[in-house]
């Protein structure tokens, strides 16, 4: 996904995730965050790369089986 094309926003929560169902024990820890997006909306996400915190700007990248990530912008 081009990140020109991508959504954007701003983290509104975050958490790690170090217990996880079977479809996903394989990847924790890892983080997930609500982020408020610029167009209004709201999407949780899982996080590609450094932990991000509350208020960082963030872009969506590749998702994923279905599942949204997104990166520090």
């Amino acid at each position: 996904m081009s990140k020109n094309l991508a959504r954007t926003g701003v983290v509104y929560t975050e958490t790690v995730v170090h217990f996880a169902a079977e479809r996903f024990a394989a990847d924790v820890p890892y983080q997930v965050i609500i982020a408020r997006l610029d167009d209004g909306s709201s999407v949780t996400a899982r996080v590609d790369g450094p932990r991000l915190a509350i208020d960082d700007r963030v872009v969506e990248v590749e998702p994923r089986n279905g599942i949204p990530y997104f990166e520090k912008l």
